[in-house]
């Protein structure tokens, strides 16, 4: 940061928010949301400078709470009041996904939700919901159901799910349009796509023409389905599309048989604050044919069904719990009217699945998780299109060495193994790629280029990757950044595209040129270092995890700081087979604080650690701890 010794003990004071100091010939802000590491110690942001600003968790607009939501609703209105009885009565949680569709003869409906108070998520109710130019769409007639909601101020909006998918892969695929229209399939078949070209009529020439034809699908479907869009994405990365193209929330589905977990959250946290938009995610029970029901093990066809059929339960909580401290404003366990009782009538019975997600939404409710410390942004260019699913920008262009090193970067180095897609998944426990340890921390936001003035500067952190187009406007936001403290970590090849540029950026603030390395794994060159990594995440992050491997995330709260641990080892799940768990695979982990506390104290286990240089932790199979260190 170009600072001495002795210039840090004159301008770093405890007056944090802002202050600014010169040494010689480098002049830069402080700014409240940065670590800072001044004579061996780090400073590290106030909650109220996370909980404010662009880092915030945007909630679900007009909620005070996180969401936690039942699939589905019964028909009728008395059934409906029933359920959200047993839903108050059981703490199963506070919303729906989906609610009815928003139709003229639902209003009844939601004229008793609009008194509740809960969000409803609507699904449009037709099966040829991603199909641009179909028969999918919604009138004002429709909308009129929602008024008695709208005029509440309680939160509806109409799900455009796995529209990626569907335009990569669906919009092409003559069986799955037959099943669809049935006898009509004849009068829709000229919206068919050509086989070959992932949802093109003619093979793109550049990023920016699949910028524009994915543009104008999702704004037509949204326009279709009332403007008032959740966007939903499984097999894809567009997340920041879906922001930046009006999504009223950004949605994730996971679970099914998606990969890429991780990243995905690190995709929609980052696009969450560069629209300025809540994120969701929808947690599947899909899994290579079989799926999460209630009621025994047993086949329905060539499928498994039943509660050990699907996902493990474990995962479940894993990933609902995960979901929610990364900073979602809602979360769908899909299914669930189907799997939370033993049937979906009187007398409204609790499966295991049910009493464990009261007892999750329980500590939510009872928690509070903070605001995520993410202090490294990675930057891609606006036009990347990145779409790990079909390992091709925007699911169709030959990936430039560019785009491999992006692929690298979040498969090989952040989040290693998670991809089931394209690697082969253990046999002997095909979920394990579902949720990894992670190596540096889950402190990793994804933007792009198009990011507006003001956001890159909160990062401590910038890490460029891919093939960027250093335009004037990207030069800007990095200029802004530098000159207000950030550091910005570009390659060799960013250098040479940004020219005389450099020179001019390099003399704003540190600007680094990272070396070549080779990642050993994949014999191929990365966009940085693993070392370099592991070197950021101690220097920026305010608790070393030493000891096994483990997923983690750290959040900001009012009174210190909570570190989510995760470990995934320990369970083995097969799609069809009840999950088998291992209660020697503990995961043992020592945590060192940066920071002064008064007291520490593990939310599960209930543990209550005394002040120290570290404690140790451990965390069951399959099973998520949290630790709060109170430091005021």
């Amino acid at each position: 940061m170009c600072l001495s010794a002795s210039a840090s003990r004159e301008c770093v004071t405890d007056v944090f928010p802002t202050l600014q100091c010169a040494v010689g010939a480098c002049a830069f802000l402080l700014i409240a949301s940065f670590s800072i590491a001044v004579q061996g110690a780090t400073r590290f942001p106030e909650y109220q400078s996370l909980a404010h600003g662009p880092h915030q968790i945007r909630l679900l607009p007009g909620q005070r709470d996180f969401v936690f939501t039942l699939y589905g609703t019964p028909g009728g209105l008395d059934s409906l009041k029933r359920v959200v009885a047993i839903m108050r009565e059981q703490g199963l949680g506070n919303g729906f996904d989906p609610g009815p569709a928003p139709r003229p003869h639902t209003k009844p409906l939601f004229d008793y939700l609009a008194t509740v108070g809960w969000p409803v998520m609507c699904y449009p109710g037709c099966a040829d919901m991603q199909i641009q130019g179909g028969r999918c769409v919604l009138t004002r007639e429709d909308e009129a159901a929602l008024a008695a909601m709208d005029k509440g101020g309680v939160f509806t909006a109409v799900q455009l799910g796995e529209w990626g998918y569907y335009f990569h892969n669906l919009s092409h695929n003559e069986g799955w349009w037959r099943d669809v229209y049935g006898a009509d399939f004849e009068k829709f078949r000229h919206l068919k796509k050509p086989a070959g070209l992932a949802g093109y009529d003619q093979r793109p020439a550049s990023k920016r023409e699949c910028y524009s034809i994915l543009k104008d699908y999702f704004t037509s479907r949204s326009r279709d389905l009332l403007g008032r869009v959740v966007s939903v994405t499984g097999h894809s990365h567009y997340e920041a599309y879906a922001g930046e193209w009006g999504a009223w929330v950004i949605g994730l589905e996971l679970g099914e048989n998606i990969a890429f977990t991780q990243s995905k959250l690190a995709f929609a946290r980052g696009a969450s604050k560069q629209w300025a938009r809540p994120w969701s995610v929808q947690v599947s029970p899909w899994f290579h044919g079989a799926c999460t029901t209630a009621g025994p093990l047993r086949k329905e066809g060539r499928d498994a069904r039943g509660l050990d059929a699907g996902h493990s339960l474990s995962f479940y909580e894993r990933t609902w719990l995960h979901a929610w401290f990364a900073g979602a404003a809602m979360v769908t366990p899909e299914n669930s009217l189907a799997i939370f009782f033993e049937q979906a009538a009187e007398p409204w019975t609790l499966t295991s699945h049910g009493q464990k997600a009261a007892e999750v939404f329980r500590l939510m409710s009872e928690h509070d998780r903070g605001v995520p410390y993410i202090p490294l942004a990675i930057l891609l260019d606006h036009l990347a299109g990145y779409n790990g699913y079909m390992d091709k920008p925007w699911g169709i262009l030959e990936p430039t060495p560019g785009d491999r090193e992006i692929r690298d970067l979040f498969d090989h180095q952040l989040f290693p193994g998670a991809d089931h897609i394209h690697g082969k998944p253990d046999p002997e426990n095909p979920e394990a790629a579902y949720l990894r340890p992670t190596p540096f921390g889950e402190s990793f936001d994804v933007l792009l280029t198009s990011v507006a003035p003001g956001l890159l500067p909160q990062y401590p952190v910038i890490l460029v990757a891919g093939d960027v187009e250093f335009n004037e406007t990207t030069v800007a936001r990095l200029d802004e950044a530098l000159r207000r403290g950030s550091t910005v970590l570009i390659s060799e090849r960013h250098r040479e595209a940004l020219g005389e540029r450099f020179k001019t950026l390099a003399k704003r603030g540190r600007l680094e040129v990272l070396e070549p390395w080779t990642n050993p794994a994949t014999g191929r060159p990365t966009t940085i270092a693993d070392q370099r990594l592991a070197r950021l995440a101690r220097e920026l992050l305010p608790i070393e995890v030493l000891g096994d491997a483990v997923q983690y995330q750290i959040n900001r709260t009012k009174t210190g700081w909570v570190m989510e641990l995760v470990n995934n080892r320990g369970v083995v799940k097969k799609p069809a087979e009840p999950a088998v768990i291992d209660l020697q695979a503990k995961a043992r982990v020592t945590l060192k604080p940066k920071v002064r506390f008064t007291s520490a104290r593990e939310w599960r286990s209930r543990v209550v650690h005394t002040r120290g240089k570290e404690i140790r932790v451990e965390i069951g199979p399959g099973q998520s701890e949290f630790v709060e260190f109170v430091t005021r």
